[in-house]
């Protein structure tokens, strides 16, 4: 089992916003960093374990609550009752404005004693999104995305991407079906030498790994 710690901060967004965030310090630093966007359910604990593990791998992590602005500290479970409120909240998002926050994320923490001024950005189902939109839109070195479930929403800015971008997805995940998959996802990226994709021949590509055990969870 991983120890999960985590300090508690804000920063100031492109508005005068202030967004929450959670940083995992690596054992030793300056270390490269790396900004990570939750799930529809907030900043919970499988997303704090991810977050540490990668600390323990000599990274520089800043969970981003790209909530802040609606609600703040959310932290869901995968019940019916979270499900329902994920939801909600993920259909009251503005990625425009959450993008921007995520820019003063990726400043914030580049601009910290702990990060060697290289940052990253990982991200999931929503955060998945957001990271596909970070190598178009922010100046993050390199972006990763698992499951992005809104990338068909934003299919003409694969053309922009001028950052490695990689993205993870399960063939036949019911919230990137192979008509959103194969049918506009891919193809936007298609022939742009600075993204590519994975995949898993599985069910749901819904990973929360915490502490050695893999959960699969449906959205």
């Amino acid at each position: 089992m991983i120890e999960v710690v985590r300090e508690p901060l804000h920063f100031t967004s492109f508005d005068g916003e202030r967004i929450d965030a959670f940083l995992h310090r690596p054992p030793a630093g300056p270390a490269p960093g790396l900004v990570m966007i939750h799930e529809i359910f907030g900043i919970n604990l499988p997303l704090r374990e991810i977050a540490a593990r990668f600390a323990t791998e000599s990274f520089a992590v800043l969970t981003v609550d790209v909530f802040s602005r609606m609600e703040r500290n959310l932290d869901l479970d995968y019940d019916d009752d979270g499900h329902a409120k994920g939801r909600a909240m993920h259909k009251a998002f503005d990625y425009a404005t959450g993008v921007k926050d995520l820019q003063a994320g990726i400043s914030f923490l580049r601009a910290r004693p702990e990060c060697n001024g290289k940052v990253g950005v990982t991200g999931f189902c929503l955060g998945g999104t957001m990271a596909y939109l970070a190598a178009s839109r922010t100046d993050a070195e390199a972006a990763v995305g698992y499951y992005g479930t809104r990338i068909h929403l934003f299919t003409d800015e694969g053309k922009d991407i001028r950052k490695p971008l990689i993205l993870h997805f399960g063939e036949l995940d019911h919230t990137t079906p192979p008509e959103l998959l194969q049918g506009q996802i891919l193809p936007a990226i298609k022939g742009n030498p600075n993204a590519s994709r994975s995949s898993t021949p599985a069910w749901f590509m819904h990973l929360q790994i915490t502490g050695g055990r893999t959960l699969t969870t449906r959205r």
